[in-house]
């Protein structure tokens, strides 16, 4: 029996301390380089780990590192917090109800996303030697699980890439997003399903197929249900005297472990259950942005760096990887990834700048397929020189995902928004005390200045766009749009209001600057053009404060048209954590 005394405690806070500081520190040093933090956190684990450290001084990494099963035990227990709980988090970012109102593109994306990356990893994959298969692999589990692990996409590093060039609110960062949740959701259930697969050492079709039943009972009811539960619990703890957000922490974190022990119970990994449980509590209005921002701020800033850095602990980075599978499984992960959304998107009639910009937005794999590769290389379907290739084509999609996305925005060409601008739209003072006031509000004065254009057609369309997904930007700015059948050329119209209007900013903030743009149902990727010019002029203070400055129509018009015919600079976009 094993018992835990004072020197293991020891040993163990000095682990946590070496790796929690130079996983953050070397992170950060990443960031600051346009390099992913993930591959910092993972670098300093190589660098203590037997690739670097055990290299140089094999006595002294054992010392620090020992392969004592307590040691090694208590590690890999906070480790896995990391894991979980990161999935917890990234079931923030699945909004249901947007997915349900952009269903045709989302699930037309999302699906044949997933799908086509796995057909064409069987069909690649099949072919690799049984070298690279795990001890308790098989031919099939070893190919199910690299065509599932390429089919991965990682949903924060999309979010937070589109929030960062300004294209977030437009509807191709809606339908990407929405479309991305569904493969999150999608693809985690078919990997749990191959877990499932790969544990049972003879095939147990009833078996299996009652595993299967389950786990999608168990997330249709998360999915429905389950929100709706959360959401009155919700309701009761924010109304309650306990203490926030503490208590609404709490409350998450036990909905996480429950899940997971319900999924773990079914048989399939918790993994599965603690993102559920991340979708669950991400669409309830009760749990703030503010609450999820801290429970997330503290997983990354703690347990995510431990686990990533533990991965270099464990894996010797240069011993057993084979080129030639690398630069197979980087050809599919990436390439049928993005073959796969391109394809969904122009299923779902998107143009084809919109669908190339979706294409590659969808081909980043990050944490998500790392933490994939982890779970196989502990099951021992996959060597480690497989999961080091898995590794390396994780952070390669991440790192060159920001550049070749800014480069489907700058092919697309300049526009000059100033055209667009309607000059009798101008409004120097806004009645309405709401976004839906201010909506129709807008509508109607586009409407008296431009022929054939009905205000209640124009204030259902921009209402419909706006319930997709709120368009609020940050430092007060909003920008409703719409896509209208029969319009020839785009139309942009301005309104200010002095009070402020809570439009549900990124940032919090009451909105001052609004921008209502209608542009042709079947246009080539205008809107995306015309929404992110706006972004980038309004991210200077200066423009802003002249906008609210103007005393006169027409010296606010001349002031909006100054900046918006300003030269822009090219979209870029630095690699996001």
């Amino acid at each position: 029996m094993h018992y835990l005394n004072e020197d293991h405690v020891f040993l163990f806070l000095i682990q946590v301390l070496i790796l929690l500081a130079s996983a953050k520190a070397l992170g950060a040093l990443c960031q600051q380089r346009g390099v992913p933090a993930l591959a910092g956190e993972i670098l300093a684990g190589i660098l203590l780990g037997p690739t670097i450290l055990g290299r140089a001084l094999p006595a002294f990494q054992a010392l620090l590192f020992p392969r004592e099963v307590i040691q090694v035990t208590m590690l890999d227990t906070v480790s896995w917090f990391g894991v979980l709980f990161l999935l917890l988090s990234t079931g923030f970012e699945v909004n249901i109800s947007t997915v349900w109102k952009q269903r045709n593109s989302a699930l037309s994306i999302g699906i044949v996303g997933v799908v086509i990356p796995i057909l064409m990893g069987c069909g690649v994959f099949f072919w690799l030697p049984a070298s690279c298969w795990g001890e308790n692999a098989s031919h099939l589990t070893f190919t199910l699980f690299l065509a599932t692990a390429s089919s991965i996409t990682a949903i924060s590093i999309v979010a937070r890439l589109m929030h960062d060039m300004d294209i977030l609110k437009s509807d191709v960062g809606s339908a990407s997003l929405s479309a991305c949740a569904v493969n999150d959701v999608f693809g985690w259930f078919v990997f749990t399903l191959v877990l499932a697969l790969a544990t049972q050492r003879d095939v147990d079709l009833e078996a299996l197929a009652k595993v299967l039943f389950e786990t999608v009972l168990f997330g249709a009811l998360c999915l429905t249900i389950g929100s709706k539960i959360v959401g009155v619990i919700t309701v009761k703890i924010k109304e309650s005297s306990l203490p926030q957000p503490g208590t609404m922490l709490t409350f998450i974190a036990c909905l996480g472990v429950l899940c997971g022990a319900i999924t773990d119970w079914i048989g399939i990994h918790a993994i599965l259950g603690f993102f559920l449980a991340g979708i669950m509590a991400g669409n309830t209005s009760e749990v703030s942005e503010h609450t999820r921002q801290s429970l997330s701020q503290t997983i990354h800033a703690i347990f995510v760096p431990l686990f990533f850095a533990g991965i270099g602990i464990k894996v010797d980075f240069l011993a057993g990887a084979d080129l030639l599978v690398l630069l197979v499984f980087t050809a599919v992960a990436v390439g049928g990834k993005f073959v796969g959304a391109w394809a969904g998107a122009r299923m779902a009639h998107l143009s084809k700048p919109d669908s190339l910009s979706v294409g590659i937005a969808f081909t980043p794999g990050g944490a998500m397929e790392i933490i994939v590769g982890m779970l196989a290389l502990e099951m021992k379907l996959i060597t480690e020189g497989v999961f080091v290739v898995v590794v390396f084509a994780a952070l390669l999609s991440s790192f060159t995902v920001g550049p070749l996305l800014a480069w489907s925005l700058r092919r697309r060409g300049s526009v000059d928004v100033a055209s667009f601008l309607l000059r009798g739209a101008a409004t120097l003072e806004l009645q309405g005390l709401t976004r839906w006031d201010a909506i129709d509000e807008m509508c109607g004065t586009v409407a008296k200045h431009v022929r054939n254009l009905d205000k209640a057609m124009l204030s259902a369309a921009v209402r419909l766009r706006e319930t997709i997904m709120g368009t609020g930007l940050e430092r007060g700015v909003a920008v409703p749009h719409a896509r209208l059948k029969g319009l020839r050329k785009p139309i942009v119209a301005f309104a200010r209001s002095s009070a402020g209007i809570e439009w549900d900013a990124v940032d919090g903030s009451q909105t001052n600057l609004v921008f209502l743009i209608l542009t042709p149902e079947e246009e080539e990727g205008l809107q995306l053009q015309i929404l992110a010019s706006i972004a980038r002029a309004m991210a200077s203070d200066d423009v802003r404060e002249a906008l609210m400055a103007a005393e006169t129509q027409d010296a606010l018009f001349e002031a909006l048209a100054q900046a918006l015919r300003a030269e822009e600079p090219a979209p870029t976009a630095e690699v996001p954590a």
